[in-house]
């Protein structure tokens, strides 16, 4: 499919507001007339190149350079370090006021719509993330559980809740509940229920989560995102339907991504499985528009890398090694359109080194790498693998 908000050029406009501390900047709204500035954002805020430094900072792609879990853990720190100050820092997290709003009856789960809060801010469709919530039929006990991220496409969580997937293979939560998981499909900002229709008149997320941003000056889009993710974590362990210690993430291209970015960052994760959710910065093709110039909205800071990528202080790499020892599997399309093929051919590198920092905590057998030699898409042997890779961690 056609990965609009990342493929295709960012088109904002600005008009004129005012950040919490009283930092003028370009406030965002829904026309695409004007691309985003990197260079105006940044300088807003005072920002400028990452401080932080590690073993990849300078350098093309390199493999891990430590030998035992002693040298990873300090090294993991510093790549930890660089990544959360590439995506900002995250607010303490707000109460989650959860609603059920709809309910719908199949033989083998119910479906409820549910609600629950994101960050405060002065439109409700931003803070509040509507999700369903699938919870199988014929259970006594708390189950596992899996939050099921969309890709790319506008009706958001209806893709993964089958209710209106483009392709069959991606309605994950309805596949999942069918086995006995709860299975969480929430909405990213600027999908489904969470957009006042930016996204779908721009092609891009940045207008949509305006409202929550524009009061935290620091954050950035691929941030808030990542926060929601650990949001649909908070609001599972309180379902008393979900055993807490048995919860996973999964998701495809964008849901790939943010699955291949949250792991690390919230250790409650047990298992995660990313489709199509990675390519190397340094050889992607599309670097200088997708993450350093018209669409560095996500992460604003990447633009000052546009000349020199190998001055990034972390890749892929590095933030997919930051989820060990959590079970992960990756699945890779080797021709890859969307990623493009020059991102995504070091990835027998990379599934080598992620075996490797698994070998650390003795959990080789917790990574699994699958290659097609195909486009971007969802293939019937990371379907199988999934499963069995959930079943052995989860334990439904």
């Amino acid at each position: 499919m056609d990965r609009r908000s990342f493929l295709k050029s960012a088109l904002i406009a600005a008009a004129g507001a005012r950040l919490a501390g009283g930092v003028s900047v370009a406030d965002p709204v829904c026309d695409p007339a004007a691309p985003f500035d990197p260079v105006a954002w940044t300088k807003a805020r005072g920002q400028g190149p990452l401080t932080t430094k590690t073993p990849q900072s300078n350098l093309p792609l390199r493999p891990i350079v430590s030998s035992d879990l002693a040298g990873w853990q300090s090294e993991r720190a510093k790549y930890l370090a660089a990544f959360r100050e590439m995506i900002g820092p995250w607010p303490a997290r707000p109460a989650l006021a959860p609603v059920e709003l709809e309910r719908f009856e199949d033989p083998a789960f119910t479906r409820i719509k549910v609600g629950f809060q994101s960050l405060s801010s002065p439109e409700p469709y931003a803070s509040t993330i509507k999700a369903w919530l699938f919870i199988p039929k014929g259970y006594t006990q708390p189950r596992p559980a899996i939050v099921t991220l969309h890709q790319t496409v506008l009706q958001g969580k209806d893709e993964p809740a089958g209710v209106n997937a483009t392709l069959p293979w991606y309605a994950f939560a309805d596949y999942y509940a069918r086995r006995g998981y709860v299975t969480l499909a929430p909405d990213a900002i600027g999908y489904g229920e969470r957009t006042k229709g930016c996204n779908a008149a721009q092609g891009f997320e940045l207008a949509d989560a305006w409202p929550i941003l524009q009061s935290r000056p620091q954050m950035t889009l691929l941030g808030l995102m990542l926060f929601d993710v650990v949001r649909a974590m908070d609001y599972l362990r309180q379902r008393p339907e979900v055993d807490p210690n048995r919860i996973g993430l999964m998701g495809h291209s964008q849901g790939g991504i943010l699955t291949n970015m949250a792991l690390p960052l919230d250790p409650r994760f047990k298992v995660g499985v990313a489709s199509c959710g990675y390519g190397i910065f340094r050889t992607d093709a599309y670097f200088q528009d997708r993450w350093a110039g018209p669409q560095s909205a996500y992460l604003p800071r990447m633009h000052f890398y546009k000349v020199n990528r190998n001055a990034l202080p972390f890749d892929m790499l590095q933030v997919m090694a930051l989820a060990a020892p959590a079970a992960h599997l990756v699945q890779t399309a080797m021709l890859d359109t969307i990623w493009t093929p020059t991102a995504v051919a070091y990835d027998p590198l990379v599934a080598k080194q992620l075996k490797k920092v698994h070998g650390f905590y003795g959990s080789k057998q917790n990574f699994v790498s699958i290659e097609e030699a195909g486009d971007h898409g969802w293939y019937p042997d990371a379907q199988t693998a999934s499963d069995a890779l959930f079943a052995r961690i989860l334990r439904p």
